[in-house]
């Protein structure tokens, strides 16, 4: 047999062979690789799924090269920073996406596309309705792909809380109210039945409900809960023991933190981070940040917490926003909020310095300041020289600084220090501080208008009035819904339906007489007359 022959015979057959099983191989193997992927992300919740929407080169250099992923994930995240500089942010958000598909492991990816879509993309659109769509997708990306990732990682957690308490709960974006709207809407959606349930509850869910659901419609909305939101019911029932449980003086207890507000679920993601970082001494100083989170959420929880409507009970949440006085200080969060200051000073200290805790010392000053000067306005001079008198044993040589203190016999003027911290608020305060005060000087002139004491219920609705006035002024032709007060009427008729639904019902008759009001007859809230007189539709 010639070596041609020979060739002929050992090679034809064998290559054929070889192409049909590489051919069959490969077919089984595209077969498979969709059912191996799936129970990779079933198994592992950190599983790393193929690149998606990449262009063709791309996919392939990273399929072919996956060793070298981290190379290419530095060269698009070079790219990224060009784009942000640039400003050109929807190029940046492909690229960044491309470096989470690479890189998920990696938290400041998912910060930097979260913040991107929150802070810079959102205000780029003038309607409200865009703007919550990229306020929400930031929210979902840190809170439903950045904690998957990275479930010990406390900087994803301070992004997400910060978000809520920031974006969402202050005012410095033009359509806060409509992100608040749409967050209390959510809410509603899966915490209560209804609004109705909502309102009557104040904003406090039926926790032992929401973990063992007794009928088919809890069970359906604790699921959108847990899917859509990540909120675990036993996380929350955890907190709102700890933070929102309030002992009264009588025995009785009330839980006061209301879950439709954004601040309560900054508070929720901070702890839940605590929980799952805080054994990891190498995030010191990441750590730290959440620590602020928590006592910066509880002190907003206390210092706009509180609807500032009928008892949240009549008034439909359109209408809440609307009025542009939305929130007031919630009390009943004093003494909670302070053990938290407490909590996190004794963390701070124990797990790093006596010196640790002095910054978180130094808010818990300006808190307690706060409680003092808002159990006065709220008619409550007792427990606002209480409050003082904790300040100035805690921080004897940093209150200081207030004319009505004698150092050396320790003797203080809660007047003194009420007039200083007004002049101070009135100059410098916010919106939701401005509403805080004016609903305080409310009270206190319904209360001595009750009274018959009609010469100092006067000069405490001159106050208010003055206040409002300064308001307007210092923020004359800014953003009409970021930071426009309701009209002075408005306030003060919203203020005096609430004051005639929970003050003492011997003061309330009292004042209902003064108003010529039957009983259970409440005024109406008068619609605003911007510039021309056209009431606001």
């Amino acid at each position: 047999m010639s070596r041609e022959e020979h060739s002929a015979t050992m090679d034809t057959p064998p290559k054929i062979t070889l192409v049909v099983v590489a051919i069959l191989c490969l077919g089984g193997l595209f077969v498979l690789q969709g059912g191996l992927n799936d129970q990779r992300g079933e198994l592992s919740p950190t599983y790393l799924e193929p690149l998606q929407d990449a262009p063709p080169m791309l996919a392939l250099v990273t399929q072919s090269l996956g060793g070298f992923r981290g190379l290419i994930s530095s060269y698009l995240w070079l790219r990224a920073n060009e784009m942000q500089l640039q400003k050109k942010y929807q190029e940046q958000m492909q690229l960044s996406e491309w470096v989470a598909q690479l890189q998920p492991h990696v938290s400041m990816v998912w910060r930097n596309r979260a913040w991107n879509m929150a802070y810079n993309i959102s205000v780029t659109y003038p309607d409200r309705e865009t703007r919550w769509k990229y306020v929400s997708e930031g929210i979902s990306l840190l809170r439903d792909h950045g904690i998957k990732y990275n479930p010990q990682e406390p900087l994803i957690y301070h992004e997400l809380g910060w978000i809520f308490q920031h974006k969402m709960g202050h005012n410095m974006d033009d359509h806060h109210r409509y992100y608040k709207l749409r967050w209390l809407q959510a809410m509603t959606a899966v915490l209560w039945k209804d609004e109705a349930q909502a309102n009557a509850m104040r904003g406090v869910p039926n926790f032992d409900e929401l973990i063992d659901p007794p009928n088919e419609e809890v069970a359906t909305r604790v699921q959108r809960l847990r899917e859509e939101y990540k909120l675990d019911p036993r996380e929350m029932k955890a907190v709102n023991e700890q933070y929102g449980r309030v002992e009264k003086n009588d025995g009785s207890v009330v839980y006061a933190l209301d879950w439709r507000l954004p601040e309560v679920h900054s508070l929720y993601w901070a702890k839940l981070g605590l929980k799952r970082c805080g054994h990891n001494p190498s995030k010191e100083n990441d750590l730290r940040k959440l620590e602020r989170i928590v006592f910066q959420s509880m002190m907003y929880c206390f210092e706009r917490g509180r609807l500032n409507t009928p008892s949240g009970r009549a008034i439909s949440p359109s209408d809440y926003f609307d009025n542009k006085g939305s929130v007031i200080p919630n009390m009943e969060l004093a003494g909670r909020t302070h053990l938290a200051y407490v909590e996190m000073v004794t963390r701070a200290q124990d797990e790093r310095s006596a010196q640790a805790g002095q910054s978180y010392e130094m808010a818990h000053m300006n808190f307690l300041k706060r409680v003092v000067e808002w159990n006065y306005y709220y008619g409550r001079e007792k427990e606002a020289t209480e409050w003082l008198k904790l300040a100035l044993e805690n921080y004897p040589d940093r209150m200081t600084w207030y004319t009505g203190y004698d150092p050396e016999t320790k003797k203080y003027d809660l007047e003194k220090f009420v007039l200083f911290r007004l002049k101070d608020g009135v100059s410098r305060g916010g919106i939701d501080k401005t509403v805080a005060i004016i609903t305080g000087l409310f009270i206190r002139h319904f209360t001595h208008l009750a009274k018959g004491e009609e010469e100092e219920a006067a000069g405490y609705l001159d106050k208010a009035q003055e206040v409002h006035s300064l308001f307007t002024a210092r923020f004359k032709g800014a953003a009409e819904n970021r930071v426009t007060l309701a009209t002075f009427e408005e306030l003060k008729i919203m203020r005096l339906i609430e004051y005639l639904k929970d003050e003492d019902p011997t003061i309330v008759a009292a004042l209902r007489t003064v108003f010529g009001l039957k009983e259970d007859e409440f005024p109406e809230i008068p619609l605003s007359q911007p510039e021309g007189g056209v009431p606001n539709q």
